[in-house]
């Protein structure tokens, strides 16, 4: 008898918090969604931008996969000043140019940094704006 109110004490237990953890997963699938296509549209504005080829556009999807849920954590951060988050949003995208620089070709590359620059520029405004 005292087994069988130790099993369902245990069960009652699994189900609250499976009960608990199921909104959070969700909270998290919806953000690396959103993640997930923010990098798409930028890894295609790079493909066209830089005419990528099909090998490089594999290549590049992972880093930039892996580059946006950082992006959206910082700019979800309210604890962070603007130019904190600047920096660190620098730092962020040099880690991911230096991952990209092997796979693309000079020119790209050059093209790349044009890209990055202006982006940086946009950024300086809004900050201005603000």
């Amino acid at each position: 008898m005292q087994r069988n109110f130790l099993k369902a004490v245990v069960l009652m237990l699994s189900l609250a918090a499976l009960a608990v953890s199921v909104p959070m997963l969700s909270a998290q699938d919806a953000m690396s969604g959103a993640g997930k296509e923010e990098a798409m549209q930028k890894l295609e504005k790079m493909s066209a931008a830089l005419q990528l080829t099909p090998a490089q556009k594999k290549q590049v999807r992972p880093i930039l996969m892996e580059e946006a849920p950082k992006l959206q954590a910082l700019k979800g951060n309210t604890s962070l000043g603007p130019m904190q988050k600047a920096m660190q949003m620098r730092q962020i995208a040099n880690d991911t140019d230096t991952k990209l620089k092997p796979i693309l070709s000079p020119q790209q590359y050059q093209t790349w940094e044009g890209m990055r620059e202006q982006e940086r520029q946009q950024m300086m405004q809004k900050m201005e704006n603000k």
